[in-house]
């Protein structure tokens, strides 16, 4: 119910419930105003009908017969919520007959009228009139079957109000409910391909609504990306093979020339071009190393249960040699039973990348290098070289990018590598200030 809460749909159904309650709140104040004008227009006929009356009485019969009707109309009113009341008084005010105690603030003398109370608390419609110079009457009458006609009319209305918002809404959330589920499977096959299950499709797009459509044109750009990654695998393969093959066929020919060759000048610009050559394969292999691994982000297939305690172990006791031959301080902090779902061999690579970094750029006589491992999994390698400027902390994992400082050191795919292998495992892969140094990260991408 939270999660329909939240979606587009069911905020959607949200606010016509709110438009029909405040259509319904509308609707029972205009009836109610409607009533009320009805109200005052009946109560004015009828109180200014039985005022002609009395008067025509009065003028045909006197104060007596005045008096005796008036008697009568009560007796035959017998009260009720629309009670017609009377008073007949002299020129001061004081009752001379009906059953109203006491003069209503309305002006004889103008034939006034308005809303009074009478001695009881009820409200009533009255008129005042005078009669002659020493006369003067007051008609009035309730109207509490009116006011009791506007609050059923009110409460049958704000109930249906509230009737017609309930229906919104569980009909509202039913739908929202449907529509959600609808949503979920594309969003579900996005995340599948994601994932690198580039097959997966977005389920109704048999359907000719909206959504169905919606899901029919995923489905196609789905089928245009996996047309994309395969040619973009194929065509990797094909680079591998079409130019590594060569590269190593010549440096085996010039291997063979250096051999032959008596040393001098010629032999040491084969074995130059021998490098070149070597630097090139080495190029190669980590640019289609780096287009597999971001191809492959997210991809689980091929990946398989590590032990990361046992393998950064027996790395950082490989480093530790070369470290004492170096004159680097090498410490090593690692976890026991840390365990990572991934590939033994691209791990090891991004972290002898992160390594030789270290080693390469940070290291040197009296230097210290500290490779670290805990829970989460966290992996840190950090030295006390120079570092790296805050401008180039992101601009280093990019390809082919290098410090001025590395003096043509490298081709600069290192560290590009290492956070393309990072990605492809759900890691994150950071650099920060070892104050001095370099300090780099790898832990989980949701991690701050």
């Amino acid at each position: 119910m939270k999660t329909v809460a939240r979606s587009l749909y069911g905020r959607l159904t949200a606010a016509i419930a709110l438009v029909a309650l405040a259509a319904t709140l509308a609707l029972a104040l205009a009836a109610e105003l409607a009533i009320r004008d009805a109200r005052d227009g009946n109560l004015a006929r009828m109180v200014d009908t039985d005022l002609a009356g009395l008067a025509d009485i009065y003028a045909s019969g006197g104060r007596e017969e005045l008096a005796a009707r008036i008697r009568d109309r009560l007796a035959l009113s017998e009260g009720g919520a629309d009670a017609p009341h009377y008073l007949v008084a002299d020129a001061s005010g004081r009752p001379l007959g009906g059953d109203l105690d006491r003069w209503p603030p309305l002006s004889a003398e103008n034939s006034e009228a308005g809303f009074v109370a009478t001695a009881a608390g009820e409200r009533m419609f009255a008129r005042a009139t005078q009669l002659g110079p020493d006369l003067r009457l007051v008609v009035g009458r309730e109207y509490r079957s009116w006011d009791a006609l506007a609050a059923r009319v009110r409460n049958v209305l704000l109930l249906s109000g509230a009737v017609i918002a309930a229906l919104i809404v569980a009909f509202g959330n039913l739908a929202a409910s449907r529509l959600q589920r609808r949503v979920s499977g594309i969003n579900a096959a996005y995340q599948a391909v994601e994932r690198g299950e580039f097959d997966r499709r977005a389920p109704g797009a048999d359907r000719s609504d909206e959504l169905g459509q919606l899901a029919a044109h995923a489905n196609r750009m789905l089928m245009r990306i996996e047309a994309v990654v395969r040619a973009h695998r194929d065509i990797s393969d094909h680079v591998a093979h079409e130019l590594r093959t060569p590269l190593m066929h010549l440096d085996n020919r010039l291997l063979r020339l250096v051999e032959r060759a008596e040393g001098g000048e010629t032999s040491a610009l084969l074995a130059s071009a021998r490098g070149d050559i070597r630097h090139i394969i080495r190029m190669l292999d980590s640019l289609l190393d780096i287009s597999a691994s971001e191809a492959r982000r997210g991809d689980t297939s091929g990946l398989e249960p590590v032990d990361l305690s046992a393998l950064v172990t027996n790395l950082a006791e490989l480093y530790a040699d070369t470290a004492s031959d170096l004159g680097i301080r090498f410490d090593t902090d690692i976890a026991p039973d840390i365990q990572l779902c991934g590939d033994p061999m691209h791990l090891s690579r991004m972290i002898t990348n992160l390594l030789d970094n270290a080693f390469k750029f940070g290291g040197a006589d009296g230097g210290r290098i500290r490779l670290s491992l805990s829970s989460g999994p966290r992996l840190e390698v950090a030295d006390d070289g120079p570092g790296i400027p805050e401008d180039m902390r992101e601009r280093i994992f990019e390809r082919f990018q290098r410090l001025p400082a590395q003096n043509g050191h490298g081709h600069g795919l290192g560290l590009a590598l290492a956070r393309a292998i990072a990605a492809r495992h759900g890691l994150a892969l950071r650099v920060a200030d070892a104050g001095p140094g370099a300090h780099f990260i790898v832990e989980r991408e949701d991690q701050p």
